[in-house]
C-alpha cells in the first residue's frame, strides 16, 4: 500500500492536469482500504483470537504446530478471506496500471510552474578577519 501511495504522489505530477482523474485513485484507495479490513476482520483477527484461546487451555507450542494451523477451523476460516483479497487485488490494484499507462501517454514536458536559474544552494566563502 506504500509502493501504490507514493506511486500515486509521483503519477499526480508527471500527468498533466486536462488528463489527470481523481475516479481511478479514489476507487484504488477506497478498495485497498476495505480490502484490507475485510481480511483483518473476517480472517485474521478471528483466526488470532482462536489461536490464543488454544495457546492458553493447551499450549503455545501445539497453537504453533503444523497440525492445528492446518486444522479444519482454520481452513474455514481462511476461506472467509476471499472477498477481500478479490476487493483488494481488482479494484485496489488494477486501476494503478491504468494511471500508470496514463502517466507514459500524457507525460508533461515541463510539470513545475517555474525553473529556478539559480542553483538550490549558494557557496559563500568566509574570510579571516585579524
Amino acid at each position: 500500500m506504500l509502493s501504490v501511495g507514493l506511486t500515486l504522489f509521483c503519477l499526480r505530477y508527471i500527468i498533466q492536469e486536462k488528463h489527470w482523474s481523481d475516479r481511478p485513485a479514489q476507487i484504488s484507495f477506497w478498495s485497498l482500504n476495505l480490502g484490507l479490513a475485510w481480511m483483518v476482520f473476517a480472517t485474521l483477527f478471528p483466526l488470532g483470537i482462536i489461536q490464543l484461546y488454544h495457546s492458553i487451555n493447551v499450549s503455545y507450542y501445539d497453537a504453533r504446530m503444523l497440525k492445528y494451523i492446518g486444522g479444519r477451523t482454520n481452513k474455514i476460516l481462511e476461506w472467509f478471506r476471499l472477498p477481500g483479497d478479490i476487493v483488494f487485488i481488482l479494484d485496489g490494484i488494477l486501476p494503478i496500471p491504468y494511471i500508470c499507462f496514463l502517466g507514459l501517454r500524457h507525460m508533461g514536458a515541463n510539470v513545475t510552474a517555474e525553473q529556478s536559474t539559480q542553483g538550490l544552494f549558494e557557496i559563500v566563502q568566509k574570510t579571516e578577519i585579524d
